[in-house]
């Protein structure tokens, strides 16, 4: 029998609550968290457990790791798994979640909006430029500019969606 599977993510800009309670009933069936895999987490069998996962947000230097994970680990949660800048970690039913209020929600989201925002801005300045040469050229570079501008586009929307969704859950908070 397959010792690990993958499952899809929702998005974690647009679902995250949804997807951490898609990984407790993972891990209710024997399916844990083992990592983060493209636009999903790969699980790993094991042992049925009722923990509840949760995410955050931050880039840590090399220095700040053993402190951040260590203040997690006093408030009862463990690190499962690292990307970048989200951390998962997951506790037992009933622990107190890592974000209690209002305040510090918001704070978790306006971290998440920063990579985001430059992504966004990273893919949406090639698609104008490429928009603006598809209509303003003709010839061999109006075909080229035409083209890149549909691949450019296909970045460019989710990553739009993605920093509206970051935006309306701050304003949300």
């Amino acid at each position: 029998m397959n010792q690990t599977k993958y499952i899809l993510s929702a998005g974690l800009a647009f679902s995250e609550a949804a997807d951490m309670k898609k990984l407790r009933h993972e891990s209710m069936q024997g399916w844990h968290l083992k990592r983060f895999r493209c636009a999903g987490y790969e699980l790993e069998k094991g042992d049925n457990e009722d923990v509840i996962y949760s995410i955050d947000y931050r880039l840590l230097e090399p220095d700040e790791k053993d402190e951040y994970f260590g203040m997690f680990a006093i408030a009862g949660w463990t690190h499962v798994c690292t990307e970048y800048n989200m951390h998962v970690f997951k506790a037992g039913k009933g622990t107190v979640p890592i974000y209690s209020d209002a305040e510090s929600a918001r704070d978790k989201i306006s971290r998440l909006a920063i990579p985001v925002r430059s992504v966004t801005i990273y893919t949406v300045v090639p698609t104008v430029l490429f928009g603006l040469l598809m209509n303003f050229t003709s010839g061999t570079i109006q075909t080229v500019s035409q083209f890149a501008f549909y691949i450019a586009l296909i970045f460019a929307v989710p990553s739009v969606m993605t920093y509206l969704a970051t935006i309306y859950h701050q304003l949300k908070k």
